[in-house]
């Protein structure tokens, strides 16, 4: 067997990195960041702490890592540059709020995760910091995207949203599958299109 190329090792260890996260994301969230040792994690992927060492230098920074990767891909809407070209900023906006729905029901481990850190936030700052810099992102581009469908307060209802969808996020973990998820996302895509400039 031959040796790996380079490009072949880059890919190696980024699949490799993204499985220690992933595994990690997952611990973080059904355990809490506090009870979950770094040995717990380098068992669970069957892995030795050294090699997870090589990754990442302690567990805070795996925290950080792991919070801002699933925040990134969570945030991804999975359309081209072309697919965004050809959509109105109403189509960009509601293909937004549906990609944070699907977040809501396929990645509910995240959630919680989230949820939980934002509880405990006080006790780790570096991952205020993580969190605070990809929800700035994140508000800035709603914003954009309210300046582009015409709302008359960009700014300040995009930062309503994102308060309106984290209550939402909070009240489906708590209510599960009884809670009315669609009706809600019909009814926001519904009042914020009709609504635009008023």
């Amino acid at each position: 067997m031959s040796p790996r190329t380079e490009k072949q090792l880059k890919e190696h260890k980024k699949a490799q990195k993204e499985k220690i996260l992933q595994g990690a994301l997952k611990l973080f969230a059904t355990k809490g960041y506090f009870n979950t040792s770094v040995s717990d994690i380098a068992n669970k992927l069957k892995i030795s702490k050294g090699l997870l060492y090589n990754y990442f230098d302690n567990k805070e920074r795996l925290l950080n890592e792991a919070v801002d990767f699933a925040l990134k891909e969570a945030s991804e809407l999975n359309l081209s540059e072309d697919d965004l070209k050809n959509l109105s900023p109403e189509d960009i906006f509601k293909a937004v709020v549906e990609g944070y729905f699907k977040l809501l029901e396929e990645k509910k481990e995240l959630w919680s995760l989230i949820v939980s850190l934002a509880i405990h936030v006080g006790s780790i700052p570096s991952v205020h910091k993580t969190i605070s810099s990809v929800y700035e992102e994140l508000t800035k581009q709603l914003g954009e995207l309210f300046t582009m469908i015409g709302h008359h307060d960009p700014e300040n209802e995009a930062v309503k949203l994102g308060a309106l969808m984290d209550g939402i996020g909070i009240q489906y973990m708590i209510f599960g599958e009884s809670y009315p998820l669609n009706t809600i996302k019909e009814n926001i895509i519904k009042d914020y299109i009709n609504s635009k400039k008023n």
